[in-house]
């Protein structure tokens, strides 16, 4: 039997087919749903995925850019407020981009293996918990 896609229950009998952002190109594919909910969550999440997919390495360098400026400042100017503040507000800022646009962080077969659903809400659960530990570092 089969489990829908979205949120991972028993007894999708029907399938829904999209195309998707995977390994450098649209490939179209079918997912299993169990309700029209899932349904048109599955549509929805594969809209946003398709617009944030494609640009995960750049959104990748330059969050490490971001994260890895103020130790390198500090580096140059030996001031240890780079560190002590702006590293800290920083890894707020990525936290908060997790909480806000979960999809695409990603390769979708993860998603898939988890259930959308429950993968998205890990992403944002980890946001949650990247701002904890920055205003814990303040």
């Amino acid at each position: 039997m089969a489990r829908c896609d979205y949120c991972k229950k028993q007894g999708a009998f029907q399938k829904t087919a999209i195309r998707i952002w995977n390994n450098g190109k649209l490939k179209t594919t079918e997912l299993d749903y169990c309700s029209e909910a899932c349904k048109q969550n599955i549509h929805y999440f594969t809209r946003s995925y398709n617009k944030f997919a494609p640009k995960f390495m750049l959104i990748l360098m330059i969050w490490l850019l971001l994260y890895l400026g103020p130790f390198v400042l500090q580096a140059l100017t030996d001031n240890p407020f780079y560190v002590a503040v702006v590293a800290p507000i920083m890894l707020a800022l990525m936290g908060a981009v997790l909480i806000i646009a979960p999809q695409g962080i990603m390769a979708f077969k993860h998603y898939k293996r988890m259930g959308i659903r429950y993968f998205v809400l890990f992403i944002r659960l980890t946001g949650v918990l990247m701002i904890a530990s920055a205003f814990s570092m303040l």
